[in-house]
């Protein structure tokens, strides 16, 4: 194979690599591809022998670097096939005949380049996933040479492939690359806010200004480098895999002085599209289910109902009737009969009309044919509580696929199957088995691969006063996932935000359209599972779910503006304030505390956090003068040093979150402390706590300051949280307007979720034509 001039064409140098069956370009061929998408490469060339080699040489100029590059030549370095600093001709020529001596490969050739000068190795890279799997843009099917294939058949050859998302990754380079794993990654397509997140997330960041007498790196070259990367990988198929390692800085800009792309000579498209006749495609363009049926169903069928409350079928039908709905509940039991009150009838096939909703509580060996009658019968969605599919083993995997089968076929959309139910506060649908769950109606949704996450999360929600709007269990995905349910709920207008349980995600790429579309409408949280080697392990023995590379998950999670919680309490703590609080306009933070200590605690969680302590204006110190004994603080965090005073938390409070100079508040020790008044009587007055309505939680001098919080914020748009002195398991107060005072449990927890609403704020007002700022529109609500 010859020589490929750094001037031809990158799809012809790769074209001939996969017809000569490389597994790799040359380090030549692969520089050559780079500088065609605008990536400084070293001055140099390529020779045949050593008199080329001195030629070059002499043409570049002295020192220079001299390596030997062919198709099978990997590893260069190890083998002792690069010289570096080569100061004169005849080194030049006596290291060109040792080098293509030791190579040993006829198809060898030399590389000589000038030498690069700078301290600061960085690298940039690519590799495909698997978990965000090639889509298919109908155009382009013949130049690979494929036939995609979906569930009616074989797309005629008009049709195409697109390759989909890729990893890019960058980082420090260098020898010391795999030690120090300092990187970030990103998502394919990349947009100029991802690059910017990239360059800031490695540990190393401040290496890219000035930096001991060198200059800044040029941003905007080296967001070149990182987006010419990005757009080889969408343009070129074949190529599975980029190294740019070390991309050295000399002076300012970005240099690659070492380049190696792996070739698959049959690319991710075409082994994508390249399934058994009458399988679905992932990678193909699925329908989104209509779930209006399941949110909010006009009438209701319990399939396999009882009276009997230890049973599934016994427990839902209770709820069902107990928590109010609104619509008919059709009990099927092949006894017939009366079941709680009401007519059962022996089939399906014999309901007086079709429900919207088909809950059924048979065992796994009866529900195929169940799943099939919802369908002559016109029944649209149905929920399917039973176990022992997927989850059990291969015969339960065959046995889901045959139900997914049917209900496609059926036109039923299937939810489940292994999963307890769902709940729709504003539709007044309690249809959970085994356990009751009553939580009152608000603007939190959540959806859950897990049963018993879910539970947890919503008898949590239920134990603060958090309201919920609707609650989703998927269990197997076996035909509707927990995005295909996010994206419903982006549509929805009751729901404020989402928290979504994870345990693993095997569409990549409809995870990133689907956050990508949900996060500019309305926030999401995901508590995620099976991050971990022993959690995947766990995730799969659960759900089947696949758990994908943890690291290249959060890049996608953090690049589609979704945030990441590994704990129930704190997701369910920042979901919570996503819905019920104003979103900061900066991230300028008050911190009023009883006591200093805590302020402290605010005040380094706040540094951790990438926020600011507000600094306070002449005026509000002046005002604060007058409340405060002349010992205060005079300074942010604001210490009220104890002081039991009428008014003195709700005025304080007010002069902070009018001043112009901040941009959040964060209440420390006034709810549960002397300074509105809590005694002993009142802990005696609200007892247990759980029966109690949460406005009689509190006294009346913690209420005034709640409502002074909830009129504040009303009025300035800044959120304020509380934090108590004592333990308070209500969450949320309601403050019967646009937004609700929140309560955490500590300094940390209220910070962390400011830090979040800070971030997810800023993303949303650097999307590309923003939605109007949630909840300041009125019919959201």
């Amino acid at each position: 194979m010859g020589l490929v001039l750094a001037t031809a064409d990158p799809g012809d140098i790769i074209k001939s690599a996969v017809s000569d069956g490389c597994a790799a370009l040359d380090e030549r061929q692969a520089k050559a591809v780079l500088a065609a998408y605008g990536v400084a490469v070293p001055e140099g060339g390529g020779a045949r022998d050593e008199n080329e080699a001195v030629a070059i040489a002499r043409r570049v100029g002295f020192p220079v670097a001299l390596k030997a590059v062919g198709p099978h030549i990997s590893h260069k370095t190890e083998r002792g096939l690069v010289v570096l600093g080569i100061q004169d001709e005849e080194t030049v020529r006596t290291a060109a005949q040792s080098l293509l001596e030791r190579a040993g490969d006829p198809d060898a050739s030399l590389l000589v380049e000038r030498m690069l000068h700078g301290a600061r190795e960085l690298m940039v890279g690519m590799k495909r996933d698997p978990l965000f799997a090639p889509h298919y843009d109908l155009k382009v099917a013949p130049l690979l040479g494929c036939a995609v294939t979906t569930a009616a058949g074989v797309i005629n050859n008009d049709a195409g492939v697109k390759i989909g998302e890729s990893v890019v990754v960058f980082g420090i380079g260098g020898v010391f690359t795999e030690a120090l794993k300092d990187i970030s990654l990103g998502v394919t397509p990349l947009a100029q806010r991802d690059v910017d997140q990239m360059l800031a997330g490695i540990r190393s960041a401040t290496l890219l200004g000035s930096f001991r007498g060198m200059p800044p790196v040029d941003h905007a070259a080296l967001t070149a480098v990182i987006l010419a990367v990005a757009r080889i990988a969408e343009d070129h198929p074949a190529i599975s895999e980029i190294d740019i390692n070390p991309l050295i800085v000399e002076d300012a800009t970005p240099v690659a002085a070492d380049a190696l792309m792996i070739i698959d000579p049959k690319p991710a498209g075409e082994r994508k599209a390249t399934q058994e006749p009458g399988a679905t495609s992932p990678a193909l363009p699925v329908p989104r289910p209509d779930l209006k049926p399941l949110f909010a169903p006009r009438s209701v069928t319990v399939v396999g109902a009882s009276e009997d409350p230890l049973k599934w079928g016994g427990s839902l039908l209770l709820n069902l009737i107990d928590g109010g709905f609104a619509g008919p509940i059709y009990p099927v039991n092949r006894r017939g009969g009366t079941l709680c009150g009401l007519p059962a009838f022996q089939s399906v096939a014999e309901l007086p009309e079709a429900p919207d909703l088909a809950l059924v509580t048979l065992g796994a060996t009866q529900v195929n044919a169940v799943v099939e009658q919802c369908g002559e019968r016109g029944i649209p969605v149905a929920l399917v509580v039973a176990a022992d599919f997927s989850e059990a083993g291969e015969a339960g995997a065959a046995a889901e696929a045959q139900l997914a089968q049917t209900a496609r076929t059926a036109g039923v959309t299937l939810i489940g199957p292994n999963c307890m139910g769902l709940v729709a506060t504003h539709s007044r649908l309690n249809a959970v088995g085994f356990l009751e769950l009553r939580p009152q109606a608000g603007r939190l949704s959540v959806v859950s691969q897990s049963g018993n996450i879910g539970v947890q999360l919503l008898a949590a929600a239920e134990r603060r006063g958090i309201g919920i709007d609707k609650y989703v269990t998927v269990g197997n995905e076996a035909s509707t996932s927990a995005l295909d349910v996010l994206d419903a709920l982006c549509d929805d207008p009751e729901t404020g935000a989402a928290l979504v349980y994870l345990e693993g995600v095997d569409d990549g790429r409809r995870f990133v359209d689907v956050m990508r579309r949900t996060t500019r409408q309305k926030p999401v949280v995901v508590l995620r599972g099976g991050l971990t080697e022993y959690g995947s392990r766990a995730a799969a023995s659960h759900t089947g779910a696949m758990a994908g590379a943890a690291d290249v998950f959060l890049a996608a999670a953090y690049q589609t503006g979704c945030f990441v919680r590994t704990g129930p309490d704190e997701s369910l703590d920042l979901a919570l304030c996503l819905t019920a609080l104003p979103l900061p306009q900066g991230r300028r933070v008050a911190i009023m505390t009883l006591g200093g200590g805590w302020g402290v605690l605010a005040a380094d969680e706040l540094a951790r956090n990438e926020l600011e302590l507000a600094l306070l204006e002449p005026h509000v110190l002046s005002e604060l003068d007058k409340l405060l004994p002349g010992y205060w603080s005079r300074s942010n965090p604001i210490d009220l040093v104890a002081e039991v005073g009428p008014d003195l938390a709700e005025r304080t409070l007010t002069l902070l979150a009018e001043s112009e100079a901040v941009d959040a508040v964060v209440v420390l020790g006034v709810l549960r402390s002397p300074s509105t008044g809590w005694t002993s009587d009142d802990d005696a007055r609200v007892g247990a706590g759980r029966g109690t309505p949460v406005r009689e939680r509190f006294n009346p001098a913690e209420i005034a300051f709640l409502e002074c919080t909830n009129a504040l914020m009303e009025r300035t748009g800044k959120p304020i949280v509380n934090v108590p002195l004592r333990p308070l398991d209500v969450a949320i107060f309601p403050g019967g307007a646009q937004h609700d005072p929140v309560i955490l449990y500590s300094p940390v927890a209220a910070v962390r979720a400011l830090a979040a609403m800070a971030w997810y704020g800023e993303y949303v007002a650097a999307q590309d034509d923003p939605p109007p700022r949630r909840r300041g529109n009125e019919d959201q609500r």
